[in-house]
Protein backbone atom coordinates (compact mmCIF):
# COMPACT_ATOMS: atom_id res chain seq x y z
CA UNK A 1 0.00 0.00 0.00
CA UNK A 2 2.80 2.42 0.92
CA UNK A 3 4.50 1.51 -2.32
CA UNK A 4 1.38 2.38 -4.31
CA UNK A 5 1.13 5.81 -2.60
CA UNK A 6 4.81 6.43 -3.28
CA UNK A 7 4.36 5.66 -7.01
CA UNK A 8 1.33 7.92 -7.16
CA UNK A 9 3.26 10.79 -5.56
CA UNK A 10 6.17 10.23 -7.94
CA UNK A 11 3.80 10.28 -10.93
CA UNK A 12 2.18 13.53 -9.71
CA UNK A 13 5.60 15.14 -9.26
CA UNK A 14 6.70 13.94 -12.71
CA UNK A 15 3.53 15.31 -14.35
CA UNK A 16 4.01 18.63 -12.56
CA UNK A 17 7.63 18.85 -13.71
CA UNK A 18 6.69 18.07 -17.31
CA UNK A 19 3.92 20.65 -17.17
CA UNK A 20 6.23 23.35 -15.80
CA UNK A 21 9.42 22.61 -17.74
CA UNK A 22 7.55 21.63 -20.86
CA UNK A 23 6.38 25.23 -21.09
CA UNK A 24 8.58 27.12 -23.59
CA UNK A 25 8.47 30.40 -21.66
CA UNK A 26 9.70 28.78 -18.45
CA UNK A 27 12.43 26.95 -20.36
CA UNK A 28 13.56 30.19 -22.04
CA UNK A 29 13.59 32.10 -18.74
CA UNK A 30 15.60 29.36 -17.03
CA UNK A 31 18.00 29.26 -19.98
CA UNK A 32 18.42 33.04 -19.81
CA UNK A 33 19.11 32.91 -16.06
CA UNK A 34 21.66 30.15 -16.62
CA UNK A 35 23.42 32.18 -19.33
CA UNK A 36 23.47 35.27 -17.07
CA UNK A 37 24.97 33.20 -14.25
CA UNK A 38 27.68 31.77 -16.47
CA UNK A 39 28.43 35.23 -17.90
CA UNK A 40 28.64 36.76 -14.40
CA UNK A 41 31.07 34.13 -13.11
CA UNK A 42 33.18 34.35 -16.27
CA UNK A 43 33.45 38.14 -16.10
CA UNK A 44 34.14 37.99 -12.34
CA UNK A 45 36.93 35.46 -12.84
CA UNK A 46 38.54 37.56 -15.56
CA UNK A 47 38.34 40.70 -13.39
CA UNK A 48 39.83 38.92 -10.38
CA UNK A 49 42.79 37.82 -12.50
CA UNK A 50 43.21 41.10 -14.40
CA UNK A 51 42.89 43.39 -11.38
CA UNK A 52 44.77 41.07 -8.97
CA UNK A 53 42.16 41.36 -6.24
CA UNK A 54 39.08 39.50 -5.09
CA UNK A 55 37.37 42.77 -4.14
CA UNK A 56 37.49 44.59 -7.45
CA UNK A 57 34.49 46.79 -6.71
CA UNK A 58 32.91 48.32 -3.67
CA UNK A 59 30.26 50.89 -2.86
CA UNK A 60 31.24 54.10 -1.09
CA UNK A 61 29.51 54.35 2.31
CA UNK A 62 30.65 57.80 3.48
CA UNK A 63 31.34 61.27 2.13
CA UNK A 64 34.92 61.52 3.44
CA UNK A 65 36.20 61.87 -0.13
CA UNK A 66 33.48 64.24 -1.38
CA UNK A 67 34.80 67.54 -2.69
CA UNK A 68 32.66 70.44 -1.54
CA UNK A 69 35.40 72.89 -2.53
CA UNK A 70 39.10 72.92 -3.44
CA UNK A 71 40.39 72.90 0.15
CA UNK A 72 41.64 69.30 -0.18
CA UNK A 73 44.31 70.59 -2.58
CA UNK A 74 45.64 73.04 0.03
CA UNK A 75 46.74 70.15 2.25
CA UNK A 76 49.07 68.91 -0.50
CA UNK A 77 50.20 72.36 -1.63
CA UNK A 78 51.29 73.14 1.94
CA UNK A 79 53.49 70.03 1.85
CA UNK A 80 55.03 70.80 -1.54
CA UNK A 81 53.13 68.27 -3.67
CA UNK A 82 51.85 68.96 -7.18
CA UNK A 83 48.30 67.65 -6.88
CA UNK A 84 47.46 68.32 -10.54
CA UNK A 85 48.56 64.81 -11.52
CA UNK A 86 46.77 62.97 -8.72
CA UNK A 87 44.16 60.45 -9.81
CA UNK A 88 40.50 60.97 -8.92
CA UNK A 89 40.66 64.75 -8.94
CA UNK A 90 36.89 64.95 -8.58
CA UNK A 91 36.75 62.75 -5.49
CA UNK A 92 33.72 60.55 -4.91
CA UNK A 93 30.77 60.33 -2.56
CA UNK A 94 28.38 57.97 -0.84
CA UNK A 95 26.66 55.75 -3.38
CA UNK A 96 29.44 55.77 -5.97
CA UNK A 97 30.97 52.46 -7.06
CA UNK A 98 34.76 52.11 -6.90
CA UNK A 99 36.79 49.81 -9.12
CA UNK A 100 39.96 48.71 -7.34
CA UNK A 101 43.17 47.03 -8.41
CA UNK A 102 45.36 44.90 -6.17
CA UNK A 103 48.93 45.89 -5.39
CA UNK A 104 51.82 43.57 -4.68
CA UNK A 105 54.07 46.15 -3.06
CA UNK A 106 54.06 49.62 -1.55
CA UNK A 107 56.27 50.67 -4.49
CA UNK A 108 53.14 50.48 -6.68
CA UNK A 109 51.54 53.27 -4.61
CA UNK A 110 52.35 56.97 -4.75
CA UNK A 111 51.35 59.96 -2.64
CA UNK A 112 48.02 61.22 -3.97
CA UNK A 113 46.61 57.83 -4.96
CA UNK A 114 43.49 56.53 -3.25
CA UNK A 115 43.87 53.17 -1.52
CA UNK A 116 41.62 50.65 0.21
CA UNK A 117 42.83 49.76 3.71
CA UNK A 118 41.69 47.02 6.07
CA UNK A 119 41.54 48.66 9.50
CA UNK A 120 39.88 45.74 11.25
CA UNK A 121 36.52 47.50 11.20
CA UNK A 122 33.38 46.30 9.41
CA UNK A 123 34.15 48.41 6.34
CA UNK A 124 37.58 49.17 4.89
CA UNK A 125 38.91 52.70 4.77
CA UNK A 126 39.18 54.33 1.32
CA UNK A 127 41.31 57.48 1.50
CA UNK A 128 44.07 59.33 -0.33
CA UNK A 129 47.72 58.61 0.51
CA UNK A 130 49.37 61.68 2.06
CA UNK A 131 52.67 60.14 3.17
CA UNK A 132 54.84 57.10 2.48
CA UNK A 133 57.79 56.61 4.80
CA UNK A 134 60.15 54.10 6.34
CA UNK A 135 59.78 53.34 10.05
CA UNK A 136 62.48 51.09 11.52
CA UNK A 137 63.11 49.48 8.14
CA UNK A 138 59.42 48.92 7.36
CA UNK A 139 57.19 50.85 4.96
CA UNK A 140 54.33 52.82 6.50
CA UNK A 141 51.64 54.92 4.86
CA UNK A 142 49.36 57.67 6.07
CA UNK A 143 46.04 58.46 4.41
CA UNK A 144 43.43 61.17 4.77
CA UNK A 145 39.91 61.65 3.52
CA UNK A 146 39.84 64.65 1.18
CA UNK A 147 36.96 66.29 3.07
CA UNK A 148 38.20 65.32 6.54
CA UNK A 149 39.78 68.11 8.58
CA UNK A 150 42.35 65.83 10.18
CA UNK A 151 43.70 62.29 10.25
CA UNK A 152 41.89 59.35 11.80
CA UNK A 153 43.94 57.27 14.25
CA UNK A 154 43.54 54.17 12.04
CA UNK A 155 45.20 55.88 9.07
CA UNK A 156 48.33 57.31 10.67
CA UNK A 157 50.58 54.25 10.35
CA UNK A 158 49.25 51.79 7.78
CA UNK A 159 51.23 48.60 7.22
CA UNK A 160 51.62 47.14 3.70
CA UNK A 161 49.65 44.02 4.65
CA UNK A 162 46.62 46.19 5.46
CA UNK A 163 46.40 47.48 1.88
CA UNK A 164 43.73 45.73 -0.19
CA UNK A 165 44.35 47.75 -3.36
CA UNK A 166 44.09 51.13 -4.98
CA UNK A 167 41.11 52.79 -6.61
CA UNK A 168 41.48 53.08 -10.38
CA UNK A 169 38.02 54.17 -11.47
CA UNK A 170 34.79 55.61 -10.06
CA UNK A 171 31.32 54.81 -11.37
CA UNK A 172 29.07 57.59 -10.02
CA UNK A 173 25.85 56.57 -8.24
CA UNK A 174 26.09 52.85 -9.17
CA UNK A 175 26.85 51.86 -5.57
CA UNK A 176 23.41 52.85 -4.26
CA UNK A 177 21.99 49.46 -5.24
CA UNK A 178 24.73 47.69 -3.27
CA UNK A 179 24.18 49.95 -0.25
CA UNK A 180 20.44 49.26 -0.36
CA UNK A 181 21.04 45.52 -0.59
CA UNK A 182 23.47 45.64 2.38
CA UNK A 183 21.06 47.75 4.42
CA UNK A 184 23.47 50.67 4.66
Amino acid sequence: MARKKSRKKLRVVREFAVKIFGNNIVREVLGFILILGILYFTVSSVLVLALRTDTYWRAVISNSMKHEDESWREYFEARGYDHSQFPLQGGFERGDMLVTQGVDSVTEIAVGEVIVVDTGQRHPLVHRVVDIRNENGEARLTTKGDSNKGLLSAEKSIKPEQIRGKVIFVLPKLGHLSLWYQGE
